[in-house]
């Protein structure tokens, strides 16, 4: 693999859960972006590392997820293989209801 890129919806994303952490715990919010930003270079180097996430719908039938190291463990990064690269479409809080509306989320 060549690497990843980001959509904007994951951009918005990593700035939304810094913000997020960054009110309780400023220099944790750093360390969930180099935790994010190292996630992605692991999976640009192993990008079948992730599990499909098994949508039903068929526009998300590759879509895979990674789980973030811990203590932001209960972050969710959902990205897709595509081409030489991965592509890193959202990175979202796991309480989230990803699930009951993907399309919502993902597309």
């Amino acid at each position: 693999m060549s690497g990843y890129h980001t959509r904007p919806k994951a951009d918005e994303d990593l700035v939304e859960g810094a913000r997020w952490i960054r009110a309780d715990n400023p220099p944790a919010a750093r360390r969930f972006l180099d935790a994010a930003f190292d996630a992605f270079d692991r999976l640009a180097e192993f990008p079948e590392s992730g599990p499909l996430a098994r949508f039903k719908n068929r526009k998300l039938a590759a879509v895979r997820f990674s789980v973030l190291p811990p203590p932001f463990n209960r972050w969710l990064i959902f990205y897709r293989i595509t081409g030489k690269q991965v592509e890193i479409i959202r990175v979202i809080y796991g309480t989230q209801n990803w699930r009951g509306k993907p399309d919502s989320f993902f597309i």
